[in-house]
């Protein structure tokens, strides 16, 4: 049976979200946690962040010599660029570059405001010169384009195809899935704490597995996202030109 394109391949992306969580819990459940964080959390320098970061980055070749999509060279050009750069926000965000760049150039304002700049506070906040808050709203503003630019195209059929168990909205939707667990688990041990809520430091571990895990497995489900859209939407084009 073909994993990628077959009648059945609706459940390869379900499946591999499924053995990736599998692999990370049986990794957290066998080691401690001074063993496990550096496994997983060393600010960009672990071994499953290093792995992360390639997965990433093929996105950008692949969508140009795969196109995931039918249409003419424009078409498949512009879809290809906005791919890349939500493949390139991705590897922004995960090694923090954005933000490593914006203490680069504003040091005083990184080091003296609190938290991270990149918050809508930061831009209410009184004070602070303009050019470094549209720094941020450029950042806002690629990350909204690149996110909801393909979400408003596709949402529509994403959701058909998901009732209809085609491969590439049930590996999107996985892809989605997955993406709401890591924000969460990202932001819940700061949000237990600032409740007053004790957290053991396995369960600290338990949720760093989850976010850089869940990161990995979101770069597998993009690439075989792109994989399946090329097989299923593309060549059948090609075929079409040549006939």
């Amino acid at each position: 049976m073909n994993l990628i394109t077959s009648k059945k391949s609706w459940l390869t992306a379900p499946v591999l979200a499924l053995v990736c969580l599998v692999v990370f819990v049986a990794i957290w459940a066998v080691l401690d946690p001074e063993t496990l964080m550096p496994l997983f959390d060393m600010d960009g320098a672990s071994p499953v962040e290093l792995m992360t970061l390639p997965l990433f980055a093929l996105i950008v070749p692949l969508v140009w010599l795969c196109p995931p999509c039918e249409g003419d060279t424009g078409r498949q050009c512009r879809w290809a660029a906005l791919w890349s750069l939500l493949s390139v926000m991705a590897i922004v965000r995960e090694t923090d570059l954005h933000k490593m760049l914006f203490a680069q150039i504003w040091p005083d304002i990184a080091s003296t405001f609190p938290g991270t700049v990149f918050k809508m506070r930061f831009i209410k906040a009184a004070g602070i010169p303009f050019v470094p808050k549209l720094f941020v709203i450029v950042f806002f503003i690629m990350f909204f384009v690149a996110v909801i630019v393909p979400l408003v195209r596709y949402i529509i059929p994403l959701v058909k195809g998901i009732f209809k168990l085609e491969p590439v909205a049930w590996t999107m939707a996985t892809f989605g899935a997955t993406s709401v667990v890591v924000m969460i688990v990202d932001r819940l041990p700061a949000n237990l704490r600032h409740a007053d809520i004790e957290v053991s430091d396995s369960v600290i571990a338990l949720m760093k597995v989850f976010e850089e895990g869940g990161e990995m497995t979101m770069a597998l489900l993009a690439l075989l996202a792109v994989l399946q859209s090329h097989l299923i939407f593309g060549l059948p084009r090609k075929e079409a030109d040549v006939a």
